[in-house]
């Protein structure tokens, strides 16, 4: 009896040492939330006739689409930036330049100048999301990273809804000089981060990488965890220090599959329209003839999206991430065939259908398909791919963004806003069956279990991995004490 409030108390205080950590890395995440609802900036940009430049429909699709053309050149080094470096420090290398971007993107009289500050933002962007997913599985208890890996989303649906809200109230110059003012403060917060500790373990760096656990876990939740051993076990069984040794071990078929499953799940999920939507909100209610002004339905949007990202972090362990996936895309791809089909029949007055059918789609998507694929690139790839892997998938879904961004303009001119709507469903519908062919669930996984799923695949997966569900309930009764995340 004596014992329970101390213990109540450690137990406590591992809980708030993660939520502390968990929220300082991904707000990282705000700066990918600004440069992609940037954008909502152009039409003002484009009707201000005071710059000394003048901004042509072809100057907006590569802005816009430029995110994607950064992420090509910058996702495929963060791998080996990563190992190089450490994730957690070079994390806090790219925010002083991400807020020097801005400045410069806000102030400048030259349009090549624009041009480089917005690659330059979202080069730093891409790299801000293939680092921060991994590196939060590597710092958080297995029972934490469902609530706190949706973090990561949450914050870019903050940061888009900030920049829809200064759009739409701010000039185009200021609204892009305000992304500045959170990003530098954060490179502080950062520093008091603990580096990931199996980074520290493939350095060889072993006394660190458990003062990185103490810092992590609390005296007590670190003496009962032992977590050391499990890391270097599993990375002694499994050498990734380079780049190269990454590279041979994906030619092993169970480390090969999961990258191949995760990099198809970001592709679906960019040819599903998320990228359309998102940036270039204001063009799309236009071209949809909307009577309520494109800005309020932008901020509609916004909102949506912020909603049902956080109601995510809160299902996402009760539901699990393969059952919400699934469900979600399936709802999307309803949702933007429903408002599709409305806009290509034409039927009076039936306006309000398309916005309300993409608001559907926004929640769907912050609901599932947006966070999920995040939280999996950081549990689902294995330990010794994790790395490359990381920078494989985001490499494809920057590729993808490039496509999306640059060809919907012209996919809207040929075929309209409702085909270029079916076109997404479609892409919906084959995401649904790739997670139902391909995915299992991770949820309550350690990340040395599920570097072991693809080693023996069943031929089917139930909707619901009742062995995962299995597996956790195992885990957790070992690890049951009173300082155990469940007590």
């Amino acid at each position: 009896m004596s014992d329970s409030p101390p213990r109540e108390a450690y137990c406590w205080d591992a809980l708030i040492r993660q939520v502390l950590v968990a929220v300082v890395v991904s707000a990282t995440m705000l700066q990918v939330g600004l440069v992609l609802g940037w954008p909502a900036v152009l039409p003002d940009l484009q009707a201000d006739n005071s710059t000394s430049f003048n901004l042509t429909d072809n100057d907006i699709k590569w802005l816009v689409s430029s995110i994607g053309l950064a992420g090509m050149l910058g996702n495929l080094s963060a791998g080996s930036l990563m190992e190089v470096v450490g994730p957690r420090r070079l994390l806090t290398l790219l925010l002083v330049p991400a807020s020097l971007f801005w400045l410069v993107q806000a102030f400048t009289p030259l349009l090549p100048v624009v041009y480089m500050s917005r690659l330059g933002g979202a080069l730093l962007a891409n790299v801000i999301t293939t680092i921060t997913c991994p590196l939060l599985a590597e710092l958080l208890e297995p029972d934490y990273r469902g609530l706190f890996c949706c973090l990561p989303e949450l914050m870019v649906s903050i940061g888009l809804l900030v920049a829809y809200v200064q759009a739409h109230r701010l000039s185009w110059q200021l609204a892009t000089a305000v992304c500045a003012v959170p990003i530098l403060p954060l490179c502080l917060f950062t520093l008091a981060v603990p580096e990931s500790p199996f980074w520290l373990v493939r350095r060889g760096r072993l006394q660190e990488a458990d003062m990185s656990l103490l810092m992590l876990r609390g005296p007590e939740r670190h003496s009962q965890k032992d977590e050391l051993p499990h890391i270097r076990r599993s990375i002694e069984e499994h050498p990734q220090s380079t780049v190269k040794d990454q590279m041979k071990q994906l030619r092993m078929v169970q480390y090969l599959q999961p990258v191949a499953v995760l990099v198809a799940v970001f592709v679906l999920r960019e040819l599903g329209g998320q990228y359309a939507v998102f940036s270039y909100t204001v063009y799309l209610f236009h071209h949809a003839g909307l009577y309520l002004n494109a800005f309020t339905c932008t901020i509609l949007v916004g909102v949506a999206r912020l909603i049902a990202t956080f109601v995510s972090s809160v299902l996402l362990d009760r539901v699990g991430r393969r059952p919400l996936l699934l469900s979600t895309s399936i709802v999307s791809a309803v949702a933007v065939a429903f408002g599709g089909f409305f806009l290509l029949v034409d039927i009076p007055g039936s306006s309000w259908v398309p916005l309300a059918a993409v608001l559907v789609f926004v929640l769907a998507y912050g609901l599932g398909v947006g966070p999920i694929p995040w939280v999996l690139l950081g549990e689902f790839l294995p330990t010794p791919v994790r790395s490359i892997g990381a920078s494989i998938t985001t490499s494809f879904f920057a590729l993808t963004l490039f496509v999306v961004g640059f060809v919907f303009p012209e996919l809207m001119r040929v075929i309209g806003t409702g085909g270029s709507l079916l076109i997404f469903a479609f892409f919906n519908v084959v995401l649904a069956a790739v997670v139902w062919a391909f995915l299992p669930e991770t949820g309550g996984r350690t990340l040395h279990q599920l570097q072991e799923v693809f080693t023996t695949r069943p031929v089917a997966r139930p909707l619901l991995d009742v062995a995962a569900n299995t597996d956790s309930q195992e885990d957790s009764l070992d690890q049951s004490s009173p300082c155990s995340p469940s007590a």
